[in-house]
């Protein structure tokens, strides 16, 4: 099985000062992919050129970009949600707060569509993974 067609797992020990030693599980990450590469990929398994859906990829980007600025939820079907939320510090009377001041960032919020089996949640990416132990 090559990296292709399991999620590698590395095994490492955690850092804990004073305390025994425990090992955990981590997912192996190998490379960002680009929009352009997925552009390409797409286009392999179809009939629409790569750069037809890179075009559309970009325009999408575009357009949730657009949404997500103005208070939107984007929902893309088979694929989860997108929403814009905000970090801030807090303050004790209501007109003392200040967006310049007490907004500290703005952050892009994604939850991947899911369902519920048996009580648990399960994302759809997620179903049908095959993991792999590497050794170190």
């Amino acid at each position: 099985m090559d990296k292709t067609m399991a999620l590698q797992i590395r095994v490492q020990k955690m850092k804990r000062k004073g305390q025994p030693d425990k090992w955990y599980g981590k997912a192996v990450k190998w490379q960002d992919v680009s929009l352009a590469t997925i552009a390409e990929k797409i286009s392999m398994d179809n009939s629409v050129t790569e750069s037809d859906v890179y075009a559309v990829l970009k325009a999408l980007v575009y357009e949730m970009k657009k949404q997500l600025q103005m208070g939107n939820t984007v929902k893309l079907d088979g694929f989860g949600s997108f929403h814009l939320t905000v970090e801030s510090e807090t303050v004790d009377n209501k007109e003392d707060y200040k967006l310049d001041e007490h907004v500290k960032r703005v952050v892009c919020k994604f939850t991947p569509t899911g369902h519920r089996k048996s009580g648990k949640l399960h994302y759809d990416f997620c179903e049908g993974v095959k993991l792999r132990k590497i050794k170190k």
